[in-house]
């Protein structure tokens, strides 16, 4: 990455990437590539002949109590060393639990057992998990040899015991820790949705220093309300977002995340890239 344009423009690998690749070597500077899709299938490594890979990352449980196995973590410092990744990106979230801390209800034969909930998602927003977050960043950032960087995960709903809002929580954390951010620009037009505030405006209150990358998707609407999709263009509002984010912000990495669907639009998606080139050459 420090041979790249700041920000560099990347991709989120689907089955659909190498193929565009061959057709558009110059449209990205880099691929983004989930290490649980390395863990399950390998030879996605074979992308970084074409371009170099940023890791993403949806195992730490960062957000969580329950540690990640010595299998796990011992797997991902080999991607790490494999893909040469500048940093590591993992959800502000947890995906894995223990029953000890669910109260009275606890199954009996089970006290303290770790358990994955299959899906990463955002902890209560109180100064308990604040704190928690922070030994957990610190604990990890040990252990690669490269940067973590935290991205907020999209709110569909209040989560219990959560006494500060999700902005409230970014910042607090902030100041615990030397934490750079992954802004997941759709993640927060949901939380915006969910909670009824003005995006555009609350996003000013990010600390924005911090944002080491960005991230670019769509989203849906189901059953009254906003849902993430990856398989779908982002909104206009999306690429306000991010001129509105560029007017303090520095980043290192721009991703467009289109990988729900093998067979993303070609179109869209090079109209999308040449759009953030746009924005990201007019900036201030």
């Amino acid at each position: 990455m420090n041979s790249l344009p700041i920000p560099a423009l990347g991709v989120a690998h689907s089955g659909y990437i190498p193929a565009f690749l061959g057709r558009h070597p110059d449209a990205v500077d880099y691929v983004e590539v989930p290490f649980e899709l390395l863990r399950h299938d390998p030879s996605v490594i074979e992308v970084a002949e074409k371009k170099p890979i940023i890791l993403h990352c949806a195992s730490l449980s960062i957000g969580g109590s329950v540690e990640c196995s010595a299998q796990t973590r011992g797997e991902i410092e080999k991607w790490v060393a494999l893909t040469q990744t500048p940093w590591i990106g993992e959800h502000l979230a947890f995906v894995t639990a223990e029953r000890a801390e669910a109260g009275p209800a606890a199954e009996a034969y089970a006290p303290g057992e770790p358990y994955n909930i299959g899906y990463t998602v955002s902890p209560p927003m109180n100064q308990i998990t604040v704190e928690r977050v922070a030994r957990n960043f610190d604990h990890y950032s040990s252990k690669f040899g490269v940067p973590i960087l935290l991205e907020n995960s999209p709110l569909y709903f209040k989560v219990p015991t959560s006494t500060m809002s999700q902005v409230e929580f970014i910042n607090k954390l902030c100041c615990l820790t030397s934490a750079g951010l992954i802004l997941d620009l759709a993640h927060f037009y949901i939380t915006a949705s969910t909670f009824a505030f003005d995006a555009l405006e609350e996003i000013e209150d990010l600390p924005l220093e911090r944002v080491v990358e960005i991230h670019i998707s769509g989203v849906d609407f189901q059953s009254g309300g906003m849902w993430d999709n990856h398989s779908k263009p982002a909104p206009r509002l999306i690429f306000e977002l991010l001129k509105k984010v560029l007017m303090r912000a520095n980043p290192r990495a721009i991703t467009l995340e289109y990988n729900w669907s093998a067979r993303f639009p070609e179109d869209i998606l090079l109209d999308e890239l040449s759009l953030t080139r746009t924005i990201v050459a007019s900036r201030g």
